[in-house]
Formats: structure tokens, sequence, C-alpha cells
């Protein structure tokens, strides 16, 4: 783990290696290290005693946006529907889940208000503290929860729930914010395979449009 406490999507892609099955997690995986990276970039920049500046609030903005988003999606459309159909101690799985959500939502609120007061030295604790929480919270997710998803909802059901976050990002439009901020330093297999699911005026909008302006924007990279 880097000392920043976050885990690298190097780190991640040879942890998930152990973890792949018959449903195809690469949307969510790349989320997730979407996640991680923003967070690295935050805490560098509140190193760097950069953490008010223009392209680092940019940032953090963005990033807050996109969880909670994410996770929004997932308390009202994931966890709900794998608590029908779980059993046993897989309920204890959704538990977890929802309640390291709810840990999360205090910490965003905490940084908001370091933002807000220019408190340097809250603001790199909150955001230290968070990239532990988020990157612990997401491995726990990726090796229990979406196993759990798999074996109860299938293929079928990831493909209800993928539908249901494209439909929060807001269609073409939110597409045309969250799909740059998406794929912003992504592996190439991952990249390839994000825009190979795209239909071809997608692709062709992200390559000539979305992604130069994503790129020309006052953000941390």
């Amino acid at each position: 783990m880097m000392a920043n406490h976050t885990e690298t999507a190097a780190e991640a892609s040879e942890r998930r290696a152990r973890l792949r099955g018959s449903v195809d997690f690469t949307m969510m995986y790349v989320a997730h290290d979407a996640f991680n990276r923003d967070l690295t970039r935050l805490i560098e920049a509140a190193e760097r005693g950069h953490g008010f500046h223009p392209s680092a609030v940019t940032t953090w903005q963005m990033f807050s946006r996109q969880l909670h988003t994410h996770h929004t999606a997932e308390d009202t459309a994931l966890w709900p529907t794998l608590h029908q159909v779980a059993a046993g101690n897989e309920t204890d799985i959704l538990a977890d889940m929802e309640a390291e959500h709810a840990a999360i939502d205090p910490r965003l609120e905490r940084i908001e208000a370091a933002i807000a007061d220019r408190d340097d030295t809250g603001l790199l604790a909150q955001l230290q503290a968070l990239g532990t929480e988020l990157s612990d919270h997401m491995r726990h997710e990726e090796e229990s929860a979406l196993p759990l998803l798999e074996r109860r909802l299938g293929a079928a059901g990831w493909e209800a729930f993928t539908t249901d976050i494209r439909q929060r990002v807001g269609g073409i439009k939110g597409g045309a914010q969250y799909l740059p901020w998406l794929l912003d330093g992504a592996a190439p297999a991952a990249r390839r395979a994000v825009l190979k699911a795209l239909p071809p005026p997608a692709r062709l909008l992200f390559r000539a449009v979305w992604e130069p302006r994503h790129q020309r924007s006052p953000r941390l990279a």
C-alpha cells in the first residue's frame, strides 16, 4: 500500500487477477481506479500546500460528485436487489457495504468544511483518512460483494445495474463528463474495453470532443 493510503491501478490489477469469474466487472474496476487516482492527486497536492488551488478544488468537486452518484446507485439499486436474493451470512456482506458507505459520507463533509475554512492541516488529514477508508471499502466490495452479485444475479443483474448507472450520470450529456474523467490515465486494456462498449458516434465524440476538453480543463494531472 502506498504512503498516501490509496491503491495504485497496478496493485489493484494484480489483486483482481485472482477474482476473475463469469461476469466482466471492468466498469466497476475502472471507476474504483479513478477514485483512487483522484485521491492520490488530491493528497499529493495537499502535501505540497496546494490543496486550495483551483485545479485541486475542481478535481475534488468532480471526484465527490462522481462518488456520490456511484454510491447512491449502489445504495438504491444494487444492495436492495441483492438483499432480496442473499442467504445466510451473505446478508452480513451487504450490511458491511452499507455501513462503510455511511462512514464515508461524513468524511466527505469534513473535507468540504476544510476547503471552505482553508484549513490545510485538516484537509490533508481528512484526505488521507478518506484514502484509507475508501480504498479499503473498494477492495472489500470487489472481493466480497461483487462475487456475491455474480453468484446471485449473474451477468443479467450486472447489466441491469450498469444501465441504471448510465441513466444516473445523465445519458449522453452526463457521459460527456463522466467518460473522460473515468478514463483519465486508465490502463490501455481498460480504456479499450470501455470504449468498445460505446456506440460508434459516442466513441467519435469521446476522442474528438470530450477527452480533449477534459484534458484542457483546470484539474490535477
